[in-house]
């Protein structure tokens, strides 16, 4: 399934995903710069996926009446969170559709799709917490790394008075780059960590695992997974009593965010409030994520800028150094291919995350 957004100066027509609804051919006379964007609309990370779409689809509308060299074409593909799936659609995208730029969003997604990208010469740029995707001239990042995002969430917890965490962790590149720098970084924090396990995704069972990490006691436990397992080991624990848990943004991909009502988390900062405000009135019926919209609005405007430009693409999108979004200011050094943006602390309230 995929999606076509054929953007011009005086139009701009959208095919849904599920079914073409019409196409219209741009003009002969403007050069067509083909973006795609790799996501997961369905599956356990549909939370990311499905509103980073949606955070381009709002892009490409709001450069309608707008002077551009090119006309943009945006053509979206689901990968359900596997990684075979996002090698076959970024190659697809790639041979057949002669695209010019990747979008991907998960760090399992991006890993997928770098070495493709690297090969063809197709700037990627993953909305993910893998820095080590990153990798000048091709690969960027563009989300809430672990080196911006890990020290916010331990100086919440420090603040709450923790001094004890157990950690478990669905064993994925993503997740693993929050807990290993967790783990460098938490003395400083005056914080120990009593328990850590890693689980597949695979596992639905956490009886033992939820009994381990009780016995060790915890002030507070750090659940890093995605659905269904976050749910599923969450829901384990709450059954055991067991209500102080807390995340690095994974709560908000849960599709049961009433699950956990009051607990904090750490996510994206929304620098721009209204953003929110539009998504929600042009997706009524998907829930808006912070970690995913504002960053593919912001990622497919930078590639427009760097294309728009005199030169080469690539070149000018390394050369970005700062840069004011929806998602904040991101901001990166000349030699790097990653991008930083602040942090927040975030609550769940009424089912629906509410920044601290």
């Amino acid at each position: 399934m995929n999606k076509r957004i054929i953007v011009s100066v005086v139009a701009i027509i959208i095919i849904a995903v599920l079914a073409y609804v019409g196409i219209v051919s741009p003009s002969s006379e403007t050069q067509v710069i083909k973006i795609g964007v790799v996501a997961p609309l369905t599956g356990g990370g549909a939370a990311y996926g499905a509103t980073l779409a949606k955070g381009v689809e709002l892009a490409v509308a709001d450069l309608v009446g707008k002077s551009t060299k090119y006309t943009y074409e945006v053509i979206v593909e689901d990968d359900t969170t596997n990684q075979a799936t996002a090698a076959s659609a970024a190659n697809k995208l790639i041979a057949i559709d002669k695209v010019k730029a990747i979008i991907t969003t998960t760090s399992s997604t991006g890993n997928a799709v770098k070495n493709i990208a690297e090969k063809a010469g197709v700037i990627h740029v993953c909305d993910c917490t893998d820095v080590t995707i990153g990798n000048v001239p091709y690969n960027f990042t563009n989300g809430m790394t672990p080196v911006d995002e890990v020290p916010v969430w331990l100086g919440e917890a420090q603040r709450r008075g923790v001094k004890t965490i157990a950690v478990l962790e669905q064993v994925h590149p993503g997740i693993k780059v929050i807990t290993d720098e967790m783990v460098r970084i938490i003395p400083q924090y005056g914080i120990k960590i009593v328990y850590r396990d890693a689980f597949d995704g695979n596992v639905r069972d956490f009886k033992t695992i939820v009994s381990k990490a009780k016995a060790s006691k915890p002030d507070l436990y750090y659940i890093g997974a995605f659905p269904p397992s976050l749910d599923i080991i969450s829901k384990q624990f709450i059954d055991e009593g067991v209500k102080n848990l807390s995340t690095t943004a994974l709560f908000a991909a849960s599709p049961e965010p009433k699950l956990y009502e009051g607990l904090w988390y750490s996510d994206s900062m929304l620098a721009d409030p209204t953003f929110a405000d539009v998504f929600a009135q042009k997706n009524p019926t998907l829930r808006f994520n912070v970690r995913a919209a504002p960053y593919g609005y912001d990622i497919f405007n930078m590639l427009v800028q760097s294309f728009e430009k005199e030169g080469d693409a690539v070149t000018n999108f390394k050369a970005i150094t700062a840069y004011d979004g929806k998602a904040g200011k991101v901001t990166k050094t000349p030699e790097s291919s990653n991008f930083h943006t602040k942090a927040s602390i975030w609550t769940i309230k009424d089912g629906k995350g509410v920044q601290i």
